[in-house]
C-alpha cells in the first residue's frame, strides 16, 4: 500500500499525491497518482507493483530509460482506470485538451521533458486541474510536488535549491476516460 499526502492549490481544491522513490521512477509514481486521484484513497499497489504491472505490456519500464506513456497507459487499464493516449503537435490544441478534459476525479498523465546537460530527459506528472479562464494549470511532480503554473508548454517547478529547471510540455497526455 501506497500512503498518499493530501495537499491543496491557491483554488482549495483538494489532490493526493506520492513522491517517486528514485530518479527513474516517475512514471509509476504517476500511475500511483492518477489512481489516487480518480478513487480518492490511498492506492493499495506501490512503485514495484506498478513496474511489476508494466512488464506484461510493449516497452515496459526499465532502471535506464523509465517508462512510456502508451505502457503506462496499459497499466493504469489494468489499475482500473481507463486512459486513452493523446498527442497533441500544437500548443493551442493541447490547452484546449487539458482544459476540456481534465475534471474532478479525471487527472491526466502528461510527459514533459527538460534539458540537462545538453541531453534531453523525460520526466512524468499529473495535470490534475485546469482554469480555462487564468490558463492556469495545478501539476502533481512526483519529484517537485504540487506545482501551479500559468501557460503552457513551459513549467518552472520550484525546487529546495537554487537550481533553476524548465520543463516543457511535449503534448503526449494520457486522458482519464
Amino acid at each position: 500500500m501506497t500512503k498518499t499526502t493530501k495537499v491543496k492549490d491557491s483554488k482549495n481544491r483538494e489532490f493526493r499525491t506520492v513522491t517517486q522513490k528514485t530518479q527513474v521512477t516517475c512514471g509509476p509514481a504517476c500511475c500511483l497518482i492518477m489512481w489516487a486521484n480518480v478513487y480518492d484513497a490511498d492506492p493499495q499497489a506501490d512503485e514495484g507493483g506498478v513496474i511489476a504491472l508494466s512488464k506484461a505490456f510493449p516497452k515496459p519500464w526499465n532502471a535506464v530509460t523509465g517508462a512510456e506513456i502508451n505502457n503506462l497507459s496499459s497499466v493504469l487499464r489494468q489499475m482500473g482506470v481507463r486512459t486513452k493516449v493523446e498527442t497533441y503537435t500544437n500548443n493551442g490544441e493541447l490547452k484546449k485538451a487539458l482544459t476540456t478534459k481534465i475534471k474532478p476525479k479525471k487527472p491526466a498523465l502528461v510527459f514533459v521533458e527538460w534539458e540537462v546537460d545538453a541531453n534531453v530527459k523525460g520526466h512524468f506528472a499529473v495535470c490534475s486541474a485546469t482554469t480555462a479562464s487564468e490558463d492556469r494549470y495545478t501539476v502533481l511532480d512526483p519529484m517537485y510536488g504540487l506545482q501551479e503554473m500559468v501557460g503552457l508548454p513551459f513549467y518552472y517547478p520550484y525546487t529546495s535549491g537554487d537550481e533553476v529547471i524548465s520543463l516543457k510540455f511535449t503534448g503526449a497526455v494520457a486522458f482519464v476516460e
